[in-house]
């Protein structure tokens, strides 16, 4: 039976970084109380897809990546209400560069 109680709808908080080689970008996603079997994920080369839900929240958005990455190598491991999402970049970045902040 369920709940007659409406689920909170709520965009994740996410944290995005790659490596000090910039080969591989890690994404961390807060999903409290979310079970595995809960969560909906597409990966596409720039842009990924969540949709994710437990008794009282469910979560959901559509994020851009900050470069092309490989999804058929990705790998997401949910644990503690974080899934972490890991995923190789097609190449690196080439065209990056670091501002100066003054």
């Amino acid at each position: 039976m369920e709940s007659a109680i409406p689920r909170i709808l709520k965009t994740p908080i996410l944290a995005m970084y790659h490596d000090d080689k910039h080969e591989l970008l890690t994404l961390e996603v807060e999903l409290p109380d979310v079970e595995s079997e809960n969560i909906t994920l597409l990966m596409h080369e720039n842009s990924f897809y969540l949709k994710a839900f437990s008794k009282t929240v469910e979560y959901f958005g559509s994020f851009f990546l900050d470069g092309p990455v490989d999804p058929e190598k990705a790998t997401a491991v949910n644990s503690k209400g974080m899934l972490t999402i890991k995923v190789p970049y097609k190449e690196r970045f080439m065209c990056a560069r670091y501002i100066p902040v003054r």
